[in-house]
């Protein structure tokens, strides 16, 4: 992952990113776009659906089908699925030998986007994990769709990240509207305007590095398709055009309390957390890593082997601001008073997978 090495002895679990939006807003736009850059950059991604109507299955080039699940040549895999067997269909996709990297669910005709992350996150299976909320919305119609389903309000304030689609159908001071009604239902969401749910896969989950510098990355955004000035890359790890990584180290050992404190309130525009932690506590003083989307924290923990203790994270998201965020977590080191707070180490073991 960018910023993090860790030598990891098994798979991480994959991350259940779940889309949801109104008809015609893009999410089959999107699903679409992810199953064919999946193959650009060696991701193999599970995709959940209601009907395989909804994607453009011929065109993605099918190896095999059987039972309701289609095999597809870039090594992806789409299965059709309703809210009572979505607990079995994720445990099939991350079965032995399948080696999904991450799972997209389309939340039409499932279920509503709240019911559906109720669900995920009540998966006992620990090679899954929830991966966050992607609300897509039309930008052409938002203030139409509002007035005629009050109840999309309340989607975009549960969402994690916001894909603010279409933009090129509508005027910059439209667009500019738009943005700030976004802004009013979730101010803490990250929110990205896009033109035909072009998004790049590295905002969403991990991709596999080696391949993506290996082999080229067609379909992804450009500049100008963001319509985005380019940010600085001098104080903060820059991924794309849009969005940013900020990157966080130290060789201190952090405070287990306010770590915590930062994973469960993400800073505002944060889509996701991702890293390795070093608390020199007793009992604790293995490597911690951490995994958060929207104040959903999932904590492995696993040995050092031969590396030095450290932390290093990442926060990802649109609009960050990095000297705040590493501001927090610079406040997160431990200090000598927080050896007398023998409780605080639980305010991260809760949220280590049983």
């Amino acid at each position: 992952m960018p910023g993090v090495s860790a030598s990891r002895s098994a798979r991480p679990p994959v991350p259940v990113i779940v889309v949801a939006g109104f008809l015609g807003s893009g999410k089959t736009t999107l699903l679409n776009h992810l199953l064919r850059t999946a193959g650009a950059t060696g991701t193999r991604l599970g995709v959940l659906v209601n009907d395989f109507g909804s994607v453009n299955i011929d065109a993605l080039l099918v190896s095999a089908q059987v039972d309701g699940a289609v095999s597809l040549s870039n090594g992806c895999m789409c299965c059709t699925v309703d809210a009572d067997g979505l607990a079995d269909a994720l445990t099939s996709l991350v079965r032995p030998g399948a080696k999904i990297d991450a799972i997209v669910i389309e939340a039409s005709g499932i279920a509503e986007p709240k019911s559906l992350i109720r669900m995920v996150t009540a998966v006992a299976d620990p090679r899954v994990r929830y991966g966050g909320l992607v609300y897509v919305v039309d930008a052409a119609h938002i203030h139409t769709l509002r007035e005629e389903h009050p109840e999309v309000d309340a989607h975009m304030a549960i969402a994690d990240l916001i894909l603010v689609n279409k933009a090129d159908l509508i005027s910059d001071s439209d667009l500019r509207a738009v943005e700030e009604v976004v802004a009013q239902m979730n101010p803490t969401a990250a929110a990205l305007v896009t033109r035909e749910a072009r998004v790049d896969p590295a905002l969403l989950f991990d991709i596999d590095e080696a391949t993506a510098d290996d082999e080229p990355r067609s379909g992804q955004l450009t500049l100008d398709e963001l319509l985005l000035e380019e940010h600085d890359h001098s104080d903060h790890q820059h991924l794309h055009a849009g969005y940013e990584a900020v990157t966080f180290r130290s060789d201190e050992p952090l405070d287990p309390r306010r770590l915590a404190r930062f994973l469960e309130r993400p800073p505002s525009g944060c889509f996701r957390i991702k890293g390795i932690v070093h608390f020199d506590l007793p009992r604790y003083r293995q490597k911690f890593v951490v995994h958060g989307v929207g104040g959903f924290v999932r904590v492995e923990r696993e040995s050092w082997e031969s590396e030095t203790p450290s932390t290093e994270l990442v926060a990802i998201g649109r609009g960050l601001d990095p000297d705040a965020v590493r501001a927090e977590l610079q406040a997160a080191i431990a200090r000598p008073e927080d050896a007398a707070d023998e409780h605080g180490i639980l305010s991260v073991l809760r949220h280590v997978h049983a």
